[in-house]
């Protein structure tokens, strides 16, 4: 606008300058016609002069020059303005940038890498490394153990993990520091910055618009110049570590190939020969207590969550068994079955045992103290177990192989070969021979509960025998891997044996407990179990001893490396990339959600018994369909989490399932949607007596799509959830069960009505069951055909009982009536004869 007020100005005063000029020269042509005659000069002509004159024809007035000039001036001063209209808006645009990119760093340095924390983990790794090349690098003696190498390479392979992983974070935070930094100075040297106004007071505005922005960039990029010079430094520190641990790993590797490939060649001296290295014994089982100390607590740091599953795990199991126990005790049914149950004679040993035996396989390639602890304390349970159950003599076998396992775990920690650890591994393996072979000879086999261990007590012996030998012919690592196997061996046998026992007792008390309950729910056909372990779980347990016991040859290692890069080889289907153990982690994950939801059905809806509080037990039953749905969706959550599939294909997948839901599965729908509101709103909940087309029934579960109720016959009755909403529902539990009833009886004419008022009265008020509030109420209704009508009407506390009490009450007033003398007449009718035959009738003709 003021632009435009600005070039009305101008226009004003080019018009007053070519008037200024214009008049006169009119002036002096009218006197020049009047001098020649008084002729008037035609338009044209005058027209023609003043053309002439601009044109420059004829002499150049001062204002046509003072006009151009003006209009020079004019358009440079319009120029310019325009210029500094640009910058002014590309300098706006730069601060802008400028004090966007300042924050964005700030929040960057804020948030970003702990530097010092990282720099104390790279010398913790530092330390740990020279822990690891103790024994394997350095002091390596005259030759290396298998032992030694597996766990050096386990706590290398975690460092070189950690590290490489603070590589990758380190290097992508130095990029985007020098990204930051770099981004500042290509703002900051845009020459567009510099170029100030020639307004006076557009430049001092601005320049403080600057000044402040400076101060804002001083401190900034000097925070970013030391936090990129802290993580060079960084990085100048861990690229050779990080090299260097996948150097060492690469070492390890190739020694432990090295050895695999001389099993059975001579590694020492005979036993009885020359000391070839002498380090003593202290110092190597200081080194040994530091390495396994690291590879325990990276291990549990690594598997934390799987560890809190474990645990998980075991205290359900432990709640089971004890519920269980408590159920026996309450049926009577532990009465004479005292082996039968073992398994609820100490729930905590039994679920220790069951989950030990079961559930370590989720945890992959354990070391090897861990995996003592999955043995040793489910050996220990077993112990109390034991007791009062098997003979004095096996009880003293088994704690005498607990102790022979538990020194022989104990000489396998050792990771460095000495004469002293060879002369207690011959003992050991020489003692462990003898009484296992002294065991297999004595005449006690008889007492025996499970025979199959006999045949592990024999493998105790030839594999303690083949170490003794070994090891007294210089062969080292074999001995040591036989003789920790042996004892091993034996004591998972047993365990495993146990686990399968104490298993199918479980499930088989399950089944006389929970006999009651709805089948369709049962996670297991209980009613199959039998007394003896079926076949299929001995398969189980010699495959799973021959791959806890075959961990500890490194030749094991030739069958499950093959197999384990055949399962992890990323795989293309399409535009889909995949491996193997991702299809089989998504379908392990739906498959455990599944079976978790059918095990919440499962005793949620066990059939509480008369001792048992219905109320607070099936107060949580209708939450159950919500707590499935959720546990299936978490479950499909996660299957697609774990595997990597794009959620965007699946909502592709879901968007095609929509049409054909639309167009044919509308009742399907309607039925899914109508179980959500009745999970939601609660109409109806789980043990309500309801009535449906006028018959009682109690409800029994509510699922995804139909509905179960027990009519009072004892039929199961499945109605879809839709139906059960579009219906009348008539829900007696809604108004605590409660029901009104009504009962007519009749009295003869000429009976004392107020008497029989009294009687009817005292009898409702004298039964417990009839609520007192409302008042009974007793009132004569009609005259009868026979007699003089009267109603009860009570409300009774529990609509089961209802019939009891109408029986009841009917059985007190018979007796009550006949006792005063009150008649209840029965229908009486008179009857007419019009006419009777007087005659015989004649007989018929012969």
């Amino acid at each position: 606008m003021a632009k435009l007020y600005k070039r009305s100005y101008i226009f004003i005063g080019l018009l007053f300058l070519f008037l200024h000029g214009f008049l006169p020269l009119m002036a002096q042509d009218a006197t020049d016609s009047t001098n020649t005659g008084n002729r008037a000069a035609p338009p044209v002509s005058i027209a023609q002069s003043v053309l002439d004159s601009l044109a420059g024809d004829t002499l150049r007035p001062k204002w046509i020059d003072d006009l151009q000039r003006f209009g020079e001036i004019e358009e440079v001063k319009s120029q310019r303005e325009y210029k500094e209209g640009r910058i002014s808006i590309r300098q706006n645009e730069l601060l802008s940038l400028l004090k966007k990119t300042i924050g964005e760093a700030k929040l960057y340095l804020r948030d970003g890498i702990d530097t010092v924390g990282v720099a104390r983990e790279l010398e913790k790794s530092m330390a740990y490394f020279a822990i690891v090349k103790d024994g394997v690098f350095e002091n390596k003696g005259s030759n290396q153990t298998q032992r030694n190498l597996s766990v050096s390479a386990s706590i290398l392979a975690e460092l070189y993990k950690t590290m490489a992983h603070r590589q990758q974070t380190l290097n992508k935070y130095a990029n985007d520091l020098i990204g930051f930094k770099d981004k500042l100075d290509s703002l900051n040297s845009d020459p567009v910055l510099y170029r100030f106004s020639s307004d006076s007071a557009t430049t001092v505005h601005y320049v403080g618009r600057l000044l402040l922005t400076a101060r804002e960039i001083v401190p900034a990029d000097s925070s970013l110049k030391q936090a990129i010079t802290r993580v060079q430094d960084l990085q100048l520190k861990l690229d050779p570590m990080v090299f260097t641990l996948r150097s060492a790993l690469e070492d390890i590797e190739r020694y432990r190939k090295d050895l695999s490939e001389k099993t059975f060649s001579r590694e020492f001296n005979n036993i009885w020969g020359p000391v070839g290295y002498s380090r003593p014994f202290r110092e190597i089982l200081q080194f040994s207590w530091a390495k396994e100390k690291l590879a325990f607590s990276f291990y549990i740091r690594d598997y934390a969550g799987r560890f809190m599953l474990f645990f998980a795990l075991l205290a359900l199991c432990y709640l089971f068994i004890r519920a269980l126990r408590r159920s026996i005790l309450r049926e009577g049914l532990h009465e004479g079955t005292s082996e039968a149950q073992l398994v609820t004679k100490y729930p905590l040993h039994s679920a220790i045992l069951v989950v030990s035996g079961i559930f370590q396989f989720i945890f992959p390639s354990p070391p090897f103290v861990i995996a003592c602890l999955f043995w040793l304390a489910p050996a220990i349970s077993l112990c109390f177990i034991f007791s009062n159950y098997v003979t004095p003599y096996w009880m003293r076998f088994w704690i005498t192989l607990i102790l022979f396992f538990v020194l022989a775990c104990v000489v396998n920690l050792v990771l460095q070969a000495s004469r002293t650890e060879r002369y207690i591994m011959l003992a050991l393996a020489f003692a462990g021979a003898i009484y296992t072979a002294f065991v297999l000879m004595s005449k006690r086999k008889n007492e025996l509960r499970e025979k199959y261990i006999l045949y592990f007590i024999g493998f105790v012996t030839v594999m303690e025998i083949a170490s003794v030998l070994f090891n007294a012919f210089g062969r080292h690592n074999l001995a040591k891997t036989f003789l920790i196997s042996g004892f091993a061996g034996v004591v998972i046998a047993i365990l495993f044996l146990w686990t399968v026992r104490l298993l199918n007792q479980l499930l088989r008390l399950a089944n006389v407990v929970y006999r009651h309950t709805d089948q369709k729910f049962q996670l297991l056909n209980f009613q199959k179990v039998g007394t003896e372990v079926p076949r299929f779980f001995y398969v189980l347990l010699v495959l799973g001893w021959f791959i806890l016991v075959g961990r500890n040859f490194y030749s094991f290692r030739m069958l499950s490396d093959p197999l384990n890069s055949f399962l992890s080889r990323e795989r293309t289907l399409g535009q889909y990339d995949f491996t193997i153990n991702s299809l089989l982690i998504f379908t392990l994950i739906l498959v455990c959600a599944t079976l978790l939801s059918r095990i919440v059905s499962y005793f949620a809806t066990e059939t509480p018994t008369q001792g048992d509080a219905k109320k607070g037990r099936l107060a949580w039953g209708s939450w159950i369909l919500l707590i499935r749905i959720f546990i299936i969706c978490l479950g499909l959550f996660l299957a697609f989490a774990a595997t990597g599939i794009p959620i965007d294909r699946i909502t592709i997948i879901l968007g095609a399932l929509g049409v054909g839901v639309g167009l044919g599965l509308q009742s399907l729908v309607n039925n899914l949607v109508s179980g959500l509101i009745i999970a939601f709103e609660k109409p109806v909940n789980v043990g309500d007596i309801i009535e449906i087309n006028g018959k009682s029934a109690t409800m029994k579960s509510i699922g995804f799509r139909s509905s179960i109720v027990v009519s009072v016959d004892g039929a199961c009755i499945i109605i879809p959830n839709g139906e059960l909403l579009s219906q009348h529902l008539v829900n007696w539990s809604m108004n605590k069960n409660i029901k009104r009833v009504e009962l007519d009886v009749g009295v003869a004419y000429g009976t004392n009505l107020e008497k029989v008022k009294t009687i009817l009265t005292d009898i409702l008020s004298d039964d417990d069951r009839i609520m007192p509030v409302p008042v009974p109420l007793v009132v004569a209704r009609s005259f009868g055909d026979n007699s003089i009508n009267f109603k009860m009407i009570f409300w009774v506390h529990n609509i089961r009982e209802h019939l009891m009490v109408t029986s009841d009450i009917i059985s007190k007033t018979d007796r009550a009536f006949t006792s005063s003398g009150i008649v209840i007449p029965f229908p009486q009718r008179d009857i007419h004869v019009r006419d009777m035959p007087t005659t015989p009738p004649a007989k018929p003709e012969a």
